[in-house]
Order: C-alpha cells, then structure tokens, then sequence
C-alpha cells in the first residue's frame, strides 16, 4: 500500500453514470465484507447477486458449537476491539440491554443481520451456494463501460458455483465481482524440528472451542498475538501449565503466574519435550501443542490452470499479489478482492473500500492506468507493506496506517466529508486508546482491559471513557 501511494492518479469526476442497474455485479461472501458491498451496491441503484455458502449471513461471526465448518470463533470469544470502533460508519451499533464496549460474538453476529435488515440485503443473497470456479473471459469484453469517455474496457468474469440444496451446479456471468472470502479459513502452522516425533495432540486455534477439554494437561502455546493471549488466559483456568510461546520475545523465560510460563520461540521438538530458543529451559511431558499462528489467505475458486488471470497466496507468505491499492486486480479492476488488510478495524475498512469500488465501476472515479497499476501493485509485493522494513508477512498490515487507507479510498469515491473526516478521527483515538491499556498485558493475564466502556462525541471529534478498572485511565477528551 505504502509504495503505491505516488501512483494514484484517482480523480474524483462530476458526471453522469450510466444506468446503474444494467451493471450485472456478484459478490462472494455473505460475511461482514460482503454485507458492506451489498449495500454499497444496493444504495447506489445496482442489485447484486451475492453467493453465501453457509444458510445464513455473518461469515465467522456464525458460530455453531460443534458445527462442520470450522471457524475462528469459539464460545468465551469476545471482541479484542470496542464496538464503538467496529460499526459500519453508516450504522452506529444499535442501543442494548448492556452498554459493554467488548461485546460477545453473539453480538456481532445479531449486529450484522440487523444490518442486513435495515438495509434490506437479504432479498439479494442466495444462502447455501459455494463458489467453485471463477473465470476471467480474455476473449470477450464486457458490455459494461464506467461512463461514455471511459478508457476501461472490461472483460467479463463468469462465475460457477454448486447449489446446497439441491446439488445444481450453476454458471452466470457478470460486468463484476467483488471477492469477499475473508482470510480466516485456511489455519498457517509453521513447520517446527522434531515435531513428527510427538505423539500428543496437535491441534491449531481454529479447532479450540472449550478450555475445559485441557483439564490437567500440559500445553504449549505457539504465538502470542491476539488470539494465543486470549487462549492462554481461558486454558490457564484448567490446565496443569500452560507455555506461552512468543516470536517477539526475547527474554528470560517470565512465569506470568503459577501455571503461566511466557517463553521465548519455539525451537524445536524431542517426544514430549519442547524447546525454545535462547533458554534452557523446556516444556516437558507435552500433551498439547497448540497453534495460534494465524491464517493464510485463500481463494479456492481460484485456479492457476482455468481462471485464466494471475493471482497468488503462497502459504506461509500472507500475501497476495498482484493487487493495486490493497484491493483491485491491476490488469482486471473489475475483480476486487475485500478485507485483505490485517491488523486493522475490519468494518469501517470494508465500507470504505466498497464506496470506492462502486464510485469506479460507476464512472465517478478513475484509477491510475493498467501500467502504473501493475507496477505500483508489483513493488507492493515486493515492498513489505507500509512499514519500513517491512517483512513480506507485512504486505497488507494497516494499523496505524488504516486512517490514512480510509481517507484515500473515500476521496476515490468523492465521500470524504467533514463528517467521515472526524469519524475516522474518533477511530483512531479509541483504537490507539484501547491498544494502549492492552499494552503491557502478558498472555494470560486478566484481560482487564475489557472493562472499558467508551462513548463516541463525534461532533467534537473525541470520546469519553465511561467506566474503565484499568489503572491511570485517561479519557480521550484530554
């Protein structure tokens, strides 16, 4: 994203579009991502055919305990981020019976349905459909065009997907796609030495649902980002020692408390032992080795032989390429690809990036050419994202860069109001707020945290903190 940002030549164009409702647009996914380009779709006269393969909207946040389809929810998850932050833009989280920042998954799920409800999407989403193919059409060109004077010449993607209820297997094509799979379906387990060699469980987040079923048992953590914390703090509860294992720690082993070791990386395994680096110190009679290592990204409709177009997700790298501006197919920006950014508030994301999408396929906007759009999403691939320094795995990070990100994708869509202006604002003071009383927090420690309840004043562009039992608590407003 960084080292696109000298190459947009995105202009925001007072015109007419075409009818908007010839536009023949699909959308993958029915989860967050998706609902937000539906509306994005919907509002602006364009109908959309959106494929969920589950039976109901949501994406993760449906959680079924013990359901077939695995997904990184489980039952004591609740939000690392304040609902406050989380909404869409355009639908402040509705008034409840508790007035908790940190809300259950329940919640997010009753969330976005009574999003889909508001804005009237259901009618457009076909339930129990699984995408298994897309196919860009080379030799054919679109009869859709942005606007009369538009360069863009699209090519048609024809999509094919398999039918739940009665096994019918259906191919349409359309002017669009918007790809919104999310990345949180395909687990990333790093390969470790000796591990062919243990004979416990071996098992990654995505499986985990209840703390209970390590009752007296010994369990390596491997990572210790959002989800290794969070885990480690639940199993801490009921098992006999919990080892937290930690990248970006480099330091003595600390016992964060009686059965809480916080170790540096995992180096290797030996049987049941497990050793970490730069310490003599080993797990030993391992029962469990736990992978909280994240998710690779995946497209599995997608494929090198028959989709005729080039994308890549190595597993292992978290990276896609070539995509300009985190979200486009340089060569075919009539195929967008929703959500890819990490490390980031995901709603307030997805819309933003959905206005974009539609201001260009209307003709309202107007990206860089094909060859600045391949050469900026080439030296993204490369560049490591928006850090300096940055690591491949960087590609798509955000965080402190996301505000700036949702700034450029509202110019492109000519919405950057004084209002969206200051909401962004407010995103980013509690955003950083919430991250600072996080800060510090060793893996399995109380999330106290979570105590904290915001208000949003967007009209002065502030907040206020209405409770919090994080010690030295500052509001937002000083």
């Amino acid at each position: 994203m960084g080292a696109s940002s000298n190459s947009h030549t995105s202009a925001h164009k007072d015109m007419t579009p075409p009818v908007a409702a010839n536009l023949r647009v699909a959308i993958i996914g029915g989860g967050a991502a998706g609902l937000a380009a539906a509306r994005a779709f919907s509002k602006n006269g364009i109908r959309p055919v959106v494929l969920e393969q589950d039976l109901t909207v949501g994406g993760i946040w449906h959680y079924v305990q013990g359901g077939d389809i695995q997904r990184p929810m489980y039952r004591g998850l609740r939000t690392n981020l304040p609902k406050e932050v989380m909404a869409y833009p355009e639908y402040p989280w509705p008034k409840g019976p508790s007035d908790e920042s940190y809300v259950t998954h329940q919640e997010v799920y009753k969330y976005l349905n009574s999003y889909a409800q508001k804005f009237d999407l259901f009618g457009m989403i076909k339930f129990g459909c699984k995408v298994t193919n897309l196919q860009v059409l080379t030799d054919e060109t679109s009869p859709w065009r942005p606007s009369e004077d538009s360069q863009e010449h699209f090519k048609p993607i024809s999509l094919t997907w398999r039918q739940q209820d009665d096994e019918s297997v259906v191919e349409s094509t359309f002017d669009a796609v918007c790809v919104c799979n999310g990345h949180f379906a395909v687990p990333s387990t790093p390969k470790l030495d000796g591990i062919e060699s243990f004979s416990g469980q071996i098992m990654h987040s995505i499986s985990y649902d209840d703390p209970k079923e390590f009752e007296g048992k010994v369990v390596v953590c491997v990572g210790a980002m959002a989800s290794g914390s969070d885990l480690a703090r639940e199993i801490s509860e009921h098992a006999k020692h919990i080892f937290v294992s930690d990248t970006g720690f480099a330091e003595s082993p600390i016992t964060v408390k009686s059965n809480v070791t916080w170790v540096p990386r995992t180096q290797r395994v030996d049987g049941s032992s497990v050793f970490f680096s730069g310490t003599k110190i080993a797990a030993s009679n391992v029962d469990t080795i736990l992978f909280c290592t994240g998710y690779d990204y995946s497209f599995p409709f997608i494929h090198k032989d028959s989709s005729k177009f080039e994308l890549n997700a190595v597993p292992g790298e978290r990276r896609v390429l070539p995509v300009y501006e985190q979200l486009w197919h340089p060569v075919h920006p009539n195929l967008s690809f929703v959500g890819l950014g990490h490390s980031n508030i995901p709603f307030p994301i997805f819309e933003c990036q959905c206005e974009a999408i539609v201001a260009h396929l209307l003709g309202t906007a107007t990206l860089a050419s094909q060859g600045d759009r391949m050469e900026a999403a080439q030296r993204d691939a490369v560049g490591g994202g928006p850090k300096e320094d940055g690591r491949i795995q960087d590609t798509h990070y955000l965080g402190a860069f996301q505000w700036e990100y949702c700034r450029k994708m509202l110019r492109i869509a000519g919405k950057l109001t004084p209002r969206m202006d200051r909401h962004i604002s407010v995103n980013r003071d509690i955003y950083n707020h919430a991250g600072s009383q996080r800060k510090g927090t060793k893996p399995g420690e109380p999330d106290t945290y979570r105590s904290t309840v915001y208000e949003r004043v967007d009209k002065e562009a502030t907040f206020r903190v209405i409770r919090s039992e994080v010690v030295n608590e500052i509001n937002g407003s000083k």
